[in-house]
């Protein structure tokens, strides 16, 4: 992939109002000034969110050539539902100007890249696990999990150190959508669960309210804020207890902006989590931020 001193390789991490991106070198190592973001909304036209890709690689490219390299590669995280083989999405609550798009041929097409560069997709949490077991608090587990809690609620894990997924690409195992309460799991653990939780044991009513401000107020020593995340943490480790036992995980590390307030909701998860026999490690991701760039490098080694 790689092959010369010169080569680098472009990496993209999708989300739902930005594009993020970096520049890798040779040695695999991610260059610090050569982040940029490009704007992506989930809910643009197909003009917008292809053409904010087309940017993505004209800025990198650009940025390439001014340190006299070459791409070499350039891979992907997109959320899901997502056809990860084909570079396709398969979206219809986000992103459905691009549903069956192919994001692989518009990639291919910029003139910078050119047919024959490797493209790679990833699933974001997918990446961030890879990343971890690469590079972070994973190495060395065989069998390791990793939650990403933020706007929304994923679960990846590896088996063997073989990540687990399913014909298209995306985690094998979901848990966004158990049962749960008077809905489904991720109403209760992840941004909008944390809000409602919080709401209901201090009487907010302030409906613009954010988890960083109920973090904030939570490590101020409020009561009802502390209460939301260590509730949300016994909803998460009651869910998973079973699922960890099962696959004999090792290891599960909490990714995404909401594990930043890790410490807030750790003693109710590792509480509920104490009776797993195999688990050894329940921690904060070490590269909350890198992770999913550094499981989209080992994607094109």
């Amino acid at each position: 992939m790689v092959s010369r001193m010169n080569d680098c390789l472009l990496l993209f991490d999708v989300g739902g109002t930005f594009l993020k991106a970096v520049i890798a070198d040779s040695d695999r190592r991610l260059i610090e000034d050569a982040e940029f973001s490009v704007p992506m909304p989930s809910s643009g036209s197909r003009e917008e969110i292809t053409g904010a890709l087309v940017t993505a690689v004209t800025r990198g490219a650009a940025l390439a050539a001014g340190r006299g390299m070459r791409i070499a590669g350039v891979a992907v995280c997109f959320p899901g539902p997502f056809d990860y083989n084909r570079g396709v999405s398969m979206m219809e609550h986000k992103f459905q100007a691009i549903r069956s798009v192919s994001l692989t041929g518009i990639l291919r097409s910029h003139p910078a890249l050119g047919a024959d560069v490797p493209v790679r997709f990833l699933h974001d949490v997918n990446a961030a696990l890879v990343g971890e077991m690469a590079r972070g608090r994973a190495r060395g587990f065989r069998n390791a999990a990793l939650v990403s809690l933020g706007t929304g609620l994923g679960y990846a894990c590896c088996l063997d150190s073989v990540l687990q997924v399913n014909p298209y690409g995306s985690p094998l195992i979901t848990i966004f959508r158990m049962p749960y309460g008077d809905g489904i799991l991720e109403d209760y653990v992840s941004k909008r669960g944390i809000t409602r939780l919080y709401r209901e044991l201090s009487g907010c009513t302030d409906g613009e309210i954010t988890v960083a401000e109920i973090a904030s107020r939570a490590f101020g020593g409020e009561e009802a804020a502390r209460g939301a995340f260590d509730r949300a943490g016994r909803i998460l480790g009651g869910t998973l207890a079973p699922i960890l036992t099962q696959y004999g995980i090792e290891c599960l590390l909490c990714g995404g902006q909401i594990s930043k307030s890790f410490e807030l909701f750790a003693p109710a998860l590792r509480e509920c989590l104490r009776d797993v026999p195999d688990l050894k490690v329940i921690a904060q991701a070490e590269n909350i931020t890198n992770a999913p760039f550094y499981g989209l490098l080992e994607s094109l080694i």
